[in-house]
């Protein structure tokens, strides 16, 4: 077993990176094409940062940011557009963040963007310990935390979006699972499930850790109390909709106004429609998929159905949606994936090649996002 990475070095890197993108996001805004003005998103906010504060970080409150702000700032109740009560979709994580910094008198716009960005840094640092240990090979840590840093669609976690705090809890929860601390890993599991829907992932692999690997008693209930941990922030969350609204299932009945479709055994082949789709096509985000899906199966293969799943659950979560919208920034969530490409990538020229390719597809993506473009 090699001897574990150093936390703190790799926070450190992490959180440069995390920061440097934040400003390279703010200083491409200011280059043509000007960012046009989205009719659908609330305009209040844009002209409290822009007088603000807030202004220098205005850039990165682009899309569903701003719908995150106005839950924290209104709660679940009254986030609404002219599209009607559609806050309801988003998790809690990012908005609590706001609603508490609002509370305390902390420039929330701020608070939020500084709070990701820690968790994204966090949650990187914990990856690398995580793939070094779970490998017995301690290069693999590091290549796998430059490939998660440099991937197209990291620069999310540099956003006021919950996709750093999926990261971080997600990857807590893995280190105790290795550790074998059921109850540490079942808190940090139903943390992430208040950050994104595809936290679950940690209770259902640990469910299939169980049934096809460890069978004792001692196992199994370690397994029930992960998947007991990772589904009952979701189910909290339901719970708080069920009061706050009057519907638990809110958020699932709001999808279709995003582009999803109800649940249906069809979904999946709606998905591979959306791929042509005349409109927006999603060939792209199905590439970036399909390949993740071997990276599952391969560390299903390699490290047990534990690893597998949890980095399967989220694509599999995303093809019953019925379509491949924001595929590339779901396998965010498949941290497994990363640690299986960067074992495959040993050789040097073809992993700084993928770096490379990666960070200049990343930049791409940023410079859409901060014009107002769609970028995942």
């Amino acid at each position: 077993m090699p001897a574990p990475l150093r936390f703190l070095p790799l926070f450190a890197v992490a959180l440069a990176v995390r920061l440097g993108t934040v400003v390279l996001g703010s200083c491409l805004a200011v280059l043509p094409p000007d960012p046009f003005t989205d009719p659908a998103t609330p305009t209040r906010f844009r002209g409290e940062m822009r007088s603000g504060a807030a202004r220098p970080i205005e850039p990165w409150y682009r899309f569903d940011a701003l719908w995150l702000a106005n839950v924290g700032r209104n709660g679940y109740a009254a986030a609404e557009d002219s599209g009607g009560r559609l806050g309801v979709a988003f998790l809690p994580a990012a908005p609590a963040v706001f609603a508490l910094a609002d509370a305390v008198g902390v420039n929330p716009f701020w608070a939020v963007l500084l709070a990701a960005n820690l968790a994204g840094a966090a949650g990187a640092a914990v990856l690398a310990r995580v793939a070094a240990r779970v490998t017995g090979d301690a290069d693999v840590g590091p290549r796998a935390f430059v490939l998660l840093l440099a991937f197209p669609t990291a620069f999310f976690l540099s956003a006021p979006y919950n996709e750093a705090f999926g990261l971080l809890f997600t990857a807590l929860a893995m280190a105790a699972w290795l550790d074998r601390k059921a109850v540490g890993s079942a808190v940090w599991a139903g943390l992430g499930s208040l950050a994104r829907m595809t936290g679950v992932a940690v209770g259902v692999a640990a469910v299939a850790g169980w049934v096809c690997g460890d069978r004792t008693r001692a196992g199994f209930w370690r397994a029930a109390v992960v998947a007991a941990g990772s589904f009952a922030g979701l189910a909290a969350f339901w719970a708080y909709l069920g009061w706050a609204v009057g519907d638990p299932l809110a958020g699932l009945r709001s999808q279709a106004a995003w582009g999803r479709r109800g649940f249906s055994v069809w979904n999946p082949w709606h998905a591979l429609e959306s791929v042509w789709d005349p409109d927006v096509p999603h060939w792209g985000e199905a590439a970036v998929v399909v390949g993740f899906v071997v990276l599952g199966v391969r560390a299903w293969a390699r490290r047990g159905a534990f690893w597998g799943v949890l980095a399967l659950v989220p694509v599999g979560q995303m093809v019953m949606s019925g379509t491949f919208l924001s595929g590339h920034r779901l396998v965010l969530a498949a941290l497994p994936a990363f640690v299986e490409l960067a074992d495959v990538l040993r050789n040097r020229l073809l992993f700084r090649t993928t770096v490379v390719g990666f960070a200049a597809a990343q930049l791409v993506l940023l410079n859409r996002y901060v014009h107002w473009v769609w970028a995942g």
